[in-house]
């Protein structure tokens, strides 16, 4: 498949991805590679000065929350990235999924219905269920997306705040969302990559490391979520958005998990 530059609208590439069944039936859609902007534009940093061995301590940081406003820092700098292809689970992985590889059900909101998403599961949690399942079909091709990854097959092609627009009136038909409990999946309208719930529903680990933002070094003792949950608000669930990372072993009722196949 062509390499796409995620600055036009990808419809036209998308027509010609191929959908991937595992053993436990779980949906992948293929990802084109491409190029896109992760993160949000802030013209008004691009000279704020970096930090060096004779000016005040955290004069970069200081700078940046001045003139990023209602922008939260950690989504700073915008950054050019390219992404090979792959495949995303179209749902974050359900109850019904979890119970087929694992055996049980630790989410927090049971309704009887397996397509609810699993929830109430850690980073360290969820390598157990990736463990599993890699082994089950005898292979390596399973993990978590990285943010990079997980930002790009969010926006599908565009460069919104939102994959739906940049209005909040849109929300509502892509999110789950200022509710007080998750939702099935696919009880929303899908991005342009045929994806649901990128935005809404439960927070996603990714399997990146956390960082305060893009200039920043890694904290590998927390890891990153993604996409916003039923509890967040609106400006929560937008494509950028960076929750604070958690620590690998800590379980949380609003937060689940998708997949990346890699090819």
């Amino acid at each position: 498949m062509k390499k796409i530059i995620l600055s036009t609208f990808v419809a036209s590439s998308f027509l010609f991805a191929t959908d991937y069944t595992n053993s436990i039936g779980m949906v992948f859609k293929e990802i084109p590679s491409g190029s896109f902007m992760m993160g949000t534009v802030v013209s008004s940093i691009a000279n704020c000065p970096k930090d060096k061995p004779f000016t005040a301590p955290n004069e970069y940081d200081e700078c940046v929350s001045s003139r990023t406003g209602s922008v939260r820092k950690d989504e700073t700098p915008a950054h050019s990235v390219t992404v090979a292809s792959f495949y995303m689970s179209e749902t974050e992985v359900t109850q019904g999924q979890w119970y087929e590889i694992m055996g049980d059900n630790p989410a927090k909101f049971k309704t009887g219905n397996p397509n609810m998403p699993v929830e109430t599961v850690s980073w360290d949690d969820a390598q157990k269920f990736i463990s599993r399942l890699n082994q089950k079909e005898g292979g390596n091709k399973y993990r978590l997306p990285t943010e990079e990854e997980w930002e790009y097959a969010a926006r599908a092609g565009t460069t919104t705040k939102w994959y739906c627009g940049n209005s909040e009136s849109c929300v509502n038909s892509i999110a789950v969302y200022g509710t007080d409990s998750p939702k099935p999946v696919k009880s929303k309208k899908p991005n342009a990559f045929g994806l649901y719930d990128m935005s809404g529903n439960v927070w996603e680990w990714t399997g990146s490391c956390w960082k305060s933002d893009y200039n920043s070094r890694q904290d590998c003792g927390r890891y990153s979520n993604r996409g916003g949950s039923w509890f967040s608000l609106a400006d929560g669930t937008r494509s950028a958005y960076r929750d604070y990372g958690f620590t690998p072993d800590d379980p949380m009722y609003n937060v689940g998990f998708r997949l990346l196949r890699m090819k």
